[in-house]
């Protein structure tokens, strides 16, 4: 049995017997047959739904349920600013958390909830962005939003942290965006001062990277295509953590820049123990050994410490040995008989 398995059966069983709750009162609460029961003894549930729903039928609060979310589904924390899912389930939970003597299965109201709050959010929507609040703020009220049967606190809650909302992600976007701007710069320095448009990076990137990251670093809103305004409707942001990897690996990160951004997005950092991020760890250190010169670049061109100097032709062949990265690994993979997860099939 892997560790991670060993783990959630303890977890499970623990909830079990502390809380008095039976596994058939968690199917039962999920609406799912009983015949789950075996599964979840099988093998770790890695739905991000299926650990909410498991959590708040123990009754655990957000910092536990984002623990399991990220530790056994391998994906990114629930996030507040994510209006148009997230925030439904962080005051679900809240709500289940702090109700502990109905029966309410606040679970299954996530449907009429997420409908309640996108009516109000895109009947709120306008073109202005004003400041917006961390994160973290966000995070915060959200925690003192009591639950009514009509959803109004988080209606209101909504209408009031409007702005906030159309900045989702900014911040793991703006590091993309930096790295995208440096290769740009880059590239059409070499091209003889030419403007080279990000669609040049594409064979490096994916076609799905390239249409993440164009468009406002501040705002995660889709453009629409006949006005060239930003709408309501919000980009998809991808949920898996590999996906994200492949995306960091496209731009050329390395161990602590990957870890940086996994934490932004809320996803968890490399993990020495795992053996497929072990496995990454090591190859790109071995990688990192072999082009020195990579590190002065992002010194002096991601980082921008001014004191670092760079030919262009230094920087232009370090960019390009950036860009190359997540093929070199592939082939490295490759060569020890191992899969490269991040490359697309």
């Amino acid at each position: 049995m892997d560790g991670k398995l060993s783990s959630w059966r303890n977890e499970f069983n623990n909830l079990t017997r502390i809380t008095g709750i039976r596994e058939e009162e968690v199917c039962d609460y999920l609406n799912v047959s009983h015949s789950h029961i075996i599964g979840w003894r099988k093998r770790t549930p890695v739905k991000r739904q299926t650990l909410i729903g498991i959590g708040m039928a123990f009754k655990q609060d957000l910092e536990f349920i984002n623990g399991w979310i990220v530790r056994y589904g391998n994906k990114r924390k629930l996030y507040a600013e994510d209006v148009q899912d997230d925030l439904v389930w962080i005051y679900l939970i809240n709500s289940n958390t702090a109700d502990q003597e109905s029966e309410t299965n606040y679970y299954r109201l996530y449907d009429a909830c997420r409908n309640a709050i996108i009516k109000t959010y895109f009947g709120m929507w306008n073109d202005s962005v004003e400041p917006s609040k961390d994160p973290a703020d966000i995070a915060g009220a959200l925690n003192n939003v009591a639950f009514d049967p009509e959803f109004s606190g988080l209606k209101a809650f909504v209408i009031e942290n409007i702005d906030s909302f159309k900045k989702a992600y900014s911040k793991p976007r703006k590091m993309l965006g930096t790295y995208i701007r440096v290769f740009l710069d880059v590239l059409s320095a070499a091209n003889g001062g030419q403007r080279r448009p990000i669609n040049f990076l594409r064979g490096y990137l994916d076609d799905s990277m390239i249409n993440y990251v164009t468009g406002s670093e501040d705002v995660i809103n889709v453009m629409d295509m006949k006005s060239k305004s930003m709408t309501a409707k919000l980009k998809p942001v991808p949920k898996l953590r590999k996906t994200h990897l492949a995306l960091c690996l496209a731009l050329g990160m390395t161990n602590n820049e990957i870890n940086t951004y996994l934490d932004l997005m809320g996803y968890s950092t490399l993990d020495p123990d795992s053996e497929e991020d072990s496995r990454l760890i090591k190859a790109l250190e071995s990688w990192e050994a072999k082009h020195p010169e990579v590190a002065k670049f992002k010194r002096a061109r991601i980082l921008g410490e001014a004191n670092v100097k760079l030919s262009e032709e230094d920087c232009f062949q370090a960019a390009r040995e950036m860009l190359m990265l997540r093929s070199n690994l592939d082939y490295e993979y490759l060569k020890h008989g191992w899969k490269f997860p991040y490359m697309k099939e």
